[in-house]
Parts: structure tokens; sequence; C-alpha cells
């Protein structure tokens, strides 16, 4: 009885392992596309930037 709740414990740690690793996976794969896409050097958020203030 006691060897099936360890076994039971060893899949659900492996389970978690593998679901761990497959989201690991997923965000490297997702950062390496976001680094290959090209990015603007700024990003505008209103035209209020583009006028030159009084001083």
């Amino acid at each position: 009885m006691q060897n099936d709740v360890v076994a039971r414990a060893l899949a659900e740690v492996a389970a978690s392992r593998a679901w761990r690793e497959k989201v690991a996976a997923e965000r490297a794969e997702r950062f390496r596309k976001l680094q290959d896409t090209p990015h603007p050097l700024y990003v505008l958020k209103s035209k209020k930037q583009l006028e030159l203030r009084p001083q």
C-alpha cells in the first residue's frame, strides 16, 4: 500500500518536471523569436513628445 502511494508521488513529480521543462522550452522559443524580430530604437507614445518644450 505504501509503495502505491510512493509510486503515485513519483509519477506526480515526473509529470510536474515534464510540464515545467515544456513550459521553459516554450518560453525560450518565444524569447528567441522576440530577439529575431527587429525592434525600433524608441516607441512614440504621443505626438506631444515631438513638440519642443519652452525653456
